[in-house]
């Protein structure tokens, strides 16, 4: 399929739109031992600011989307990015702990709203019967922010200060923003179905509890990545934003494969997300040494990068004619996998138990493949 040049754009300014987003939102996770320090905080709290920010998402995304759902789908994204610009600023200038909390929380506020549309506009823009791909196109971003944004950030933290690296993301949010506001064009917002429709549709439910299932898991451990890393491979400092580099790498290699076969063979897919995830830490608990610990952390983001893919595809399989607020109960469950995730994992790192959280992710997604495996919503559409 022949895609336009100004859609390339305009899919180009959507993926960089992800890739700031998933920067932004997971600071807290490259700048753990910096933002601890510099805040005054223990690393648990810091941990705390990724699970207060899923709460918050988790909370206002349904009525947030039913409140802008009229709102043209272009207008929507640029608001809720020029949201990251603010809170990004205000984190890089916070005096303390509690101003912090408040700046994630204005990012928070737009997060939701802002993934319940990215992957519809996406699919808008290749036409019908390509939303896995159109997912698999934007979301490249996720893999990107992985392998640069993460890991410049660290870079930047370890080398200039986090101030500096947040002021860096804020700046590019802002760029993004004008990116989008030029090579994408109007989109009026689809009629709604009602959210209580959604709420208890069936063929939804699946797709779901799948992402609660994996989300908890992948996020009881990457939100301690650091962390992990010390530990198991022993890497800290500017070193962990090499093994940051890697595993953004691998990413973005598993989200080109996973992008080529989403729309035909869905249930596969899903398979290697949720399952690789748990092979990955199993394999990280009993390495005898830092490279196999290493190698299964690089490993690891091959399905990590799939996870947002599979899932979100599945959702607009499902959800046909009502994508945003569909997207929208769908996110609440993945905000919800990452806020208890982090807490479980924070838990464990608080008590001194690390492995708890690698634990948790091997089970969340044994778990997710069962699920996967038995239910039709991952089956193809032929």
């Amino acid at each position: 399929m022949l895609v336009e040049p100004r859609t390339r754009l305009a899919l180009g300014a959507l993926g960089a739109a992800c890739f700031v987003s998933v920067t932004s939102e997971n600071l807290p996770v490259a700048l753990l031992p910096q933002l601890a320090s510099g805040l005054g905080v223990s690393d648990s709290a810091i941990g705390l600011l990724m699970t207060g920010y899923a709460l918050v998402v988790a909370v206002s995304v349904v009525p947030l989307v039913a409140l802008t759902s009229r709102w043209d789908r272009r207008t929507t994204a640029l608001v809720t990015l020029g949201m990251v610009v603010v809170s990004n600023v205000v984190l890089a200038v916070a005096p303390n702990y509690a101003v912090a909390i408040a700046a994630r929380l204005v990012a928070a506020a737009g997060h939701g709203v802002f993934w319940s549309v990215v992957a519809s506009m996406a699919a808008r823009l290749l036409g019908p019967g390509q939303g896995g791909r159109a997912t698999a196109v934007v979301f490249a971003g996720n893999s990107l922010a992985f392998l640069f944004g993460l890991s410049v950030s660290s870079w930047l933290g370890t080398t200039f200060g986090w101030r500096l690296a947040v002021l860096v993301v804020a700046a590019v949010a802002a760029v993004t923003t004008l990116v989008i506001r030029v090579t994408v064009g109007p989109m009026p917002a689809v009629a709604p179905a009602s959210g209580s429709r959604i709420a208890v549709d069936r063929t939804q439910f699946p797709v779901d509890v799948t992402t609660l299932l994996v989300v908890t898991g992948h996020f009881a451990a990457f939100t301690y990545i650091t962390a992990i890393i010390a530990r198991y491979v022993h890497l800290t400092g500017p070193e962990t934003s090499a093994l940051f580099f890697a595993h953004g790498l691998a990413g973005l290699a598993g989200l080109v494969l996973i992008g080529r076969h989403i729309d035909h063979h869905p249930r596969a897919t899903a398979l290697v997300t949720t399952a690789g995830l748990a092979v990955c830490m199993l394999t990280l608990l009993v390495s005898p040494g830092p490279v196999v610990a290493g190698t299964a952390i690089v490993a690891w983001a091959g399905p990590a990068a799939g996870i947002g893919v599979v899932l979100q595809a599945a959702v607009l399989r499902v959800a046909k004619d009502r994508p945003d607020l569909a997207s929208a109960v769908y996110i609440v469950a993945f905000q919800i996998g990452i806020a208890l995730g982090a807490a479980l994992g924070g838990a464990g790192l608080g008590h001194g138990m690390l492995p708890l959280a690698v634990i948790v992710a091997a089970a969340g997604g044994w778990a997710s493949a069962v699920v996967v495996w038995r239910s039709k919503a991952f089956a193809s559409a032929a």
